[in-house]
């Protein structure tokens, strides 16, 4: 895969000490994911507080106001910005660019395969941890940007951060996640613009329904030599 190094954005991880105990107790080290707390401001109001990773806390703000409705119709974003210990962002008038619907054209079940060890070749993090999920806007040989998070809506939140605030076109992107697919998942990705969604993990039946209706693609179970459908299978070519 061709990916460019200010596409991929890491989740950071700290040692702890622990006493590990089978037949006996033993002092060791362990590797787990830093989880933040930072209130976000939405035009000078409180609006939420973001617990997350500590990186790019300011992506997953703009990502979280648009993704939760929380930016008003008729409004978009002008700015936004990390200090005094919080999120802070900012709109004016004008509507965000309406996405073109343009056909999505098929991928071979081969590529899909393909992408089945993308994650696991990405992150440190998760190895080490066990605690991030993460997700990847992949297009072709293409990593369009890469995300990890302790919370698999916000990976979603940050991926919509940098699609609005980096002008990246999806509408022939794959969604590469690590998470499983309920309801809530569904909507952040209908969101986000995408029409295809490949995960690790399997989708609930709510999940399913919702990407039924909104026209997403939903593969789950994926491997780097299999995969299940659930959803709008005619997207893969076989």
């Amino acid at each position: 895969m061709e990916k460019e190094e200010d596409a991929l954005h890491f989740a950071s991880c700290r040692e702890l000490s622990y006493i590990d105990y089978h037949q006996g107790a033993v002092q060791k080290q362990q590797s787990i994911a830093i989880e933040v707390m930072t209130p976000l401001y939405l035009d000078g109001a409180r609006v939420s507080t973001l617990i997350s990773s500590p990186e790019d806390v300011d992506i997953l703000a703009a990502g979280y106001c648009l993704a939760e409705g929380k930016v008003a119709s008729g409004r978009g974003l002008s700015g936004v910005s990390l200090h005094d210990d919080a999120a802070w962002v900012t709109t004016e008038e004008g509507q965000r660019a309406v996405r073109k619907d343009e056909p999505f054209h098929p991928i071979s079940a081969q590529r899909l395969c393909s992408y089945g060890g993308l994650l696991d070749s990405l992150s440190t993090a998760h190895h080490s941890s066990h605690g991030v999920h993460e997700g990847a806007l992949v297009s072709g040989d293409n990593i369009l940007v890469y995300t990890e998070d302790i919370g698999r809506h916000n990976v979603l939140d940050r991926l919509r951060g940098f699609v609005e605030l980096g002008h990246i076109d999806v509408s022939q992107a794959v969604l590469v996640f690590s998470g499983r697919v309920p309801q809530s998942v569904i909507e952040k990705v209908h969101g986000l613009g995408v029409r295809f969604l490949a995960s690790r993990a399997l989708p609930t039946s709510l999940g399913v329904a919702l990407a039924e209706k909104y026209g997403i693609t939903v593969v789950c179970g994926l491997r780097p030599d299999s995969f299940k459908v659930f959803a709008h299978g005619e997207r893969i070519s076989w």
